[in-house]
C-alpha cells in the first residue's frame, strides 16, 4: 500500500515511512497501541522520533490544554428554557472566528457567524463520516440517505 497523511496532518516524516514503522511495532509487540508507538519513538533512532515532543514542560503544558479541551467538551446541556434535554448537547462549542475559543451553545447558535461555523464544520464531519465508512454496505442506506438530504437542501 501507499500513505499519505490526512489533509491537516502535520508530520516531518512520511506517512510511508510513519505506517512501516507501525507495522513494524504491531509485529514486534503484537498490536499497534500507543503505548507501543511512544515507547519505539522515545529512542532517537526510531522514525517516529520527531513526530513527538520530547520536552517534558512543553509536553506537560501541551496535556494540561488537552485535558482542559476534555474538560470543556465534558460539560452538557441538561436542561433548556426550563426543559429537560433529551440528548448529550454540549454547554460550549468551539468557534474559530476572529479569536479561536469556545462559547456557551445559545450565544453560538444565536450569533448568525458563529451558527453558520458550526453547522459548517458538522457538514464537513459528516462527509468524513460517510468517506471513512462508505466502504461498508451496513451504512449504504444511511450515506445515501445523507447524500440525498444534502441535495435537497442545496436545490
Amino acid at each position: 500500500m501507499i500513505y499519505q497523511w490526512k489533509t491537516d496532518a502535520r508530520y516531518s516524516i512520511g506517512a510511508n515511512i510513519a505506517a512501516e514503522r507501525l507495522s513494524k511495532i504491531r509485529k514486534e509487540t503484537g498490536g499497534i497501541t500507543p503505548r507501543a508507538v511512544v515507547d519505539d519513538a522515545a529512542s532517537p533512532k526510531s522514525p517516529l522520533h520527531p513526530c513527538f515532543e520530547w520536552s517534558d514542560d512543553k509536553a506537560a503544558d501541551a496535556h494540561r490544554l488537552w485535558q482542559a479541551r476534555k474538560l470543556i467538551g465534558s460539560i452538557v446541556v441538561a436542561e433548556m428554557y426550563n426543559e429537560p434535554v433529551d440528548r448529550e448537547l454540549r454547554a460550549f462549542v468551539h468557534v474559530a472566528a476572529d479569536l479561536p475559543r469556545y462559547e456557551p451553545i445559545e450565544i453560538a447558535m444565536r450569533d448568525e457567524n458563529m451558527r453558520d461555523e458550526i453547522i459548517d464544520r458538522a457538514w464537513r464531519e459528516i462527509k468524513i463520516w460517510q468517506t471513512r465508512y462508505a466502504a461498508y454496505q451496513e451504512f449504504a442506506e444511511l450515506v445515501d440517505a445523507i447524500d440525498n438530504y444534502r441535495r435537497k437542501r442545496s436545490a
